[in-house]
């Protein structure tokens, strides 16, 4: 296995409906942005039980036992589409010295928090100078899209909002099994972990996070369904932010068997992303892992049972209108010269002028060679810690049970520094900022790297926490 495979969770691509043992589930989508009593007692007569309603996108998840129910859904006045819903295999307070005036950008930073010194991450986008203007993301709710998170973890808990939620069914959005690595924990506390002179810290550790869990914590799979209901629950919870570290590996297809039915899912789920938009909710995605082009994919051969076609695929959620996508960045060799490049794109990330908004550090295995390296007195082969680190769960240890913290990388891991930094601005100015101007101070602070302007590899540049408070 390659040291790539090792380091990155990622989707095996794979596609399906959802159905309970009873019943299929659907999405049905109203023609207007609503879905009153009136469409639902309609829809119901066609023979379904809606389980889920939001009026504010005109969208409902509705289960039924009838074969025909999208048919006959489909033909009620005032119903959009009705499709089968799909589920998707996913790419998967304050510490004693905040008193103190200065900080310092790791390594050797001398900070209380003891894994402070192995956040390259933190350096690269200058969060220790976003701290020094005495911003630190308070007042502001980012809401994390994953798979739950370790609710008792002591660099999440005390960030940790008491309306965080599960759509997945029958599974809690605390992830509470030893040993395994979770990747909603590693996305929030990339973006909040608290500084409480222990473990890691945030990029915004006073923000204030809603998990809510959209991916199994045991298949990493999710639903059109959960995570459209997601995204509309976070905007009706006060998120500022609306972080989804997402991906489905090669795209979902555009053209030939299916599309159709994709598209109308798609589409449900770009209402949400507006509606979010219009109850100042920026939503940051990963920009996904596959390193293709996305301005020029020339399509992917597709094989089943009837035959071969060539697909055109499309990002998900990358290429939803009104998100921002999320490319990668890494070091290669930071253990070996920590003074060295922080801001090469990452060997995995997908790129794409059309598509990439901004860059941040997401972590590479790309320095060839297993010789090991210490870094503030942990020894480890040295590409390790050109990844990620931050909490992962818990681990057993003599005695009882620890507080984890896992090496890995990812978009997944770009997106929530970016959203750290959205928090950081929404902070200064009160906890409340339009997602438009967010954007804005984001493109005017972000250091332009690659050709200048916006570009195919860094979208409008490598966020840069300093200079976005500045604005």
């Amino acid at each position: 296995m390659s040291k790539l495979a090792r380091a990155i969770t990622v989707a095996l691509g794979t596609i399906g409906f959802v159905a309970s043992a009873q019943a299929a589930t659907f999405v049905v989508t109203a023609n207007h942005l609503s879905f009153d009593g009136q469409l639902a007692r309609k829809v119901e007569a066609a023979g379904g039980t809606i389980t889920a309603r939001l009026p504010q996108i005109g969208v409902a998840i509705v289960e039924s036992n009838r074969n025909d129910f999208a048919a006959r859904a489909g033909k009620v006045p005032g119903v959009r589409s009705a499709v089968s819903n799909l589920s998707l295999q996913f790419d998967v307070p304050t510490a004693e010295s905040s008193l103190v005036e200065d900080f310092n950008n790791p390594p050797a930073s001398g900070d209380n928090d003891t894994r402070f010194d192995l956040q390259w991450g933190s350096a690269a986008i200058d969060v220790a100078g976003a701290w020094n203007q005495g911003q630190r993301g308070a007042d502001t709710v980012v809401a994390v899209l994953d798979s739950g998170v370790a609710c008792q973890h002591i660099d999440i808990a005390a960030n940790l909002l008491p309306d965080s939620t599960s759509f997945v069914p029958g599974e809690g959005v605390c992830h509470n099994t030893v040993g395994t690595f979770n990747h909603g924990t590693h996305v929030a506390g990339i973006i909040a972990a608290a500084d409480n002179a222990v473990g890691t810290i945030g990029v915004a550790p006073q923000a204030k996070i809603l998990a809510v869990k959209v991916l199994s914590g045991v298949t990493g799979g999710g639903d059109f369904g959960g995570i459209i209901q997601g995204i509309v629950y976070a905007a009706d919870h006060g998120a500022d932010v609306i972080n989804m570290s997402l991906g489905v590996r090669g795209g979902l297809p555009v053209n030939g068997p299916g599309a159709n039915e994709v598209a109308e899912l798609v589409n449900a789920t770009k209402r949400a992303v507006k509606y979010a938009r219009s109850q100042n909710a920026l939503t940051i995605v990963s920009a996904g892992n596959d390193g293709r082009d996305l301005d020029h994919d020339s399509g992917v051969e597709l094989c089943d049972a009837d035959g071969c076609y060539r697909a055109n695929l499309q990002a998900f959620p990358a290429q939803l209108p009104g998100a921002l996508a999320i490319a990668a960045t890494a070091p290669i060799g930071w253990a070996v010269d920590p003074s060295g490049n922080l801001d090469y794109l990452a060997s995995y990330s997908n790129y794409g002028q059309s598509v990439i908004s901004f860059a941040a550090p997401g972590g590479d295995s790309a320095l060839p060679g297993n010789e090991n390296c210490t870094v503030a007195g942990i020894t480890r082969p040295c590409w390790v810690f050109d990844l990620v680190f931050a909490p992962s769960g818990y681990a057993a240890v003599p005695g009882g049970i620890a507080n984890n913290y896992s090496w890995t990388a990812g978009t997944s891991m770009a997106a929530p520094h970016v959203s750290g930094v959205a928090a950081l601005i929404i902070g200064k100015h009160g906890g409340e900022m339009s997602p438009s101007e967010v954007e804005k101070i984001l493109r005017a602070s972000s250091d332009d790297l690659g050709k200048p302007g916006n570009d195919s590899e860094f979208g409008g540049g490598r966020v840069n926490a300093s200079r976005a408070v500045q604005y």
